[in-house]
């Protein structure tokens, strides 16, 4: 029940931050309105945005992201955890003018693949860690942070096994350009 969970809040969030890539530069913005309606629309210009991931920070236009530590966590049933993870604590700095969560920041912008035999198996991500050691990038985990302000989380991926490295790729948004990789190595 709790994975099924995880996998509806980690579906939410991917839809909650497609666009999170986004320019916010309002003089090189279009606004449109639709039918008289007062909302507005904004098209960002692409051409300007200042979106990267390099030395573990990923920075977009909504949000700072740095990467605290990585950490292979051995399977554990009593923590609910059926497979090895990599876990990566983070934390996360809300740059709009808008409350964000960590998560749908890490989901929308994060995917994580291992070789395996004969491809390149993209990992799932897990169960939240529940170890002890965890608890306090758990604390603000499902909550919204608000403008200026900063939040630590934590989230982990099944590993297809423990000594293939991992390839952490970061985009803008799901389905926007490619901002960098890191390689991780497990052992």
């Amino acid at each position: 029940m709790k994975k099924l969970l995880s996998i509806g809040l980690v579906g939410l969030c991917s839809v909650t931050l497609v666009a999170c890539g986004g320019n916010s530069d309002n003089s090189k913005s279009e606004t449109k309105k639709e039918n008289s309606s007062t909302e507005n629309v904004k098209v960002p210009d692409s051409k300007n945005t200042k979106a990267y991931f390099k030395d573990d920070t990923l920075k977009i236009e909504m949000a700072t992201l740095k990467i605290l530590s990585t950490e292979v966590l051995p399977a554990d049933s009593s923590l609910y955890r059926d497979k090895p993870q990599l876990a990566f604590t983070y934390e996360v700095t809300n740059d709009s003018e808008e409350p964000i969560s960590a998560s749908s920041v890490w989901i929308a912008c994060f995917q994580a693949t291992q070789d395996g035999e004969n491809t390149i198996n993209k990992l799932d991500v897990g169960m939240t860690p529940q170890d002890e050691k965890f608890n306090e990038f758990k604390e603000h985990q499902n909550d919204d942070i608000k403008p200026g302000g900063t939040v630590k989380d934590v989230i982990a991926y099944d590993l297809d096994d423990t000594t293939s490295s991992v390839v952490l790729k970061a985009t803008q948004g799901i389905s926007g350009s490619d901002l960098g990789e890191k390689k991780i190595e497990l052992k």
